[in-house]
Parts: structure tokens; sequence; C-alpha cells
């Protein structure tokens, strides 16, 4: 009989209140701590290894017109935004139905991640940066909260 392979989804959920501009900068930014979530004998905080699945971002406005209609996420290795792991990748915003002015979007993502050793720093930690920036920072949009979800 077959191995049977079992596959377990993991979140990082982050809030916060970043103000988002027009540009990445290193202030628009989630700190995802992929093993946060994990049992005891799995934190080894070491190189981190996984399948990004999914990365949600939500953000919030100021009412009236001109609202930003796309969101452009980067997702690091590092704080500075220098050592990619998701290239920039761009998407429509959905506005809420009955509130205006909570915006939010949804990637795909199914791309293996390996946090290998980095020799100024040592080996990964299992910690994520997310980025964010949009088309139009008019109604100054912050960056409320995001979600990782990851496979192992």
């Amino acid at each position: 009989m077959p191995t049977r392979v079992t596959h377990f989804l993991h979140p990082s959920d982050v809030t916060g209140s970043e103000a988002v501009a027009t540009s990445f900068n290193t202030t628009a930014r989630h700190t995802h701590d992929l093993q946060e979530h994990l049992v005891a004998f799995q934190k080894n905080k070491r190189n981190y290894r996984g399948i990004i699945e999914g990365i949600h971002v939500f953000l919030t406005t100021g009412g009236g017109a001109s609202q930003p209609t796309k969101i452009t996420m980067r997702l690091c290795m590092d704080s500075f935004g220098d050592e990619v792991l998701v290239p920039d990748t761009e998407a429509t915003i959905v506005s809420g139905i009955t509130n205006a002015t909570s915006h939010s979007v949804a990637y795909s993502v199914k791309l293996p991640i390996f946090q290998l050793n980095n020799l100024a720093t040592g080996p990964g930690n299992g910690e994520v940066f997310l980025f964010v920036k949009v088309d139009d920072a008019t109604r100054s949009p912050v960056f409320a909260r995001s979600i990782i979800t990851w496979m192992e």
C-alpha cells in the first residue's frame, strides 16, 4: 500500500497601522513569523522551508473619491526588501460591500520557499517581510492586516 502524504496548512496573521505610499518603503511592511504556530518540537528557528500558499492584504482608507485601485506586494527575506522571495505582484483591490473604505486583495502564490543561511546574520529564523504599495495614496491608505498561509 502506498504511503499517504499529509500536508498541514499554517496561518500567519499580522495587524498594523502602517501608512502605504505609491512606492515601496521599509515602514509599510508586516513581519510574519511563519514558525509561530508550530508545535514546540518543530520551532527550531533555523532555516525555514515550506510552500507559501496564499497572501491576503487588507487596507483601510479615508472616504471620498480617488480611492486606490491596485496593490502591489513583495515578500522578502530581509527587512530592507532586498532579498526577494516573491517578486512584485499587482492585484486589483476589492472594496467592501457595505464599507467602501475597507479594501482587500488575495494572491495565490503556491511557491516553495527556502530560507537558507545568510553569512552575515546566520540561519533564517522563519521570519519573512511583506511590503505593499498602492497606485493612489490620496486617501491615506493604511496597511491594516495581512495573512500568509503556508504549507509544510
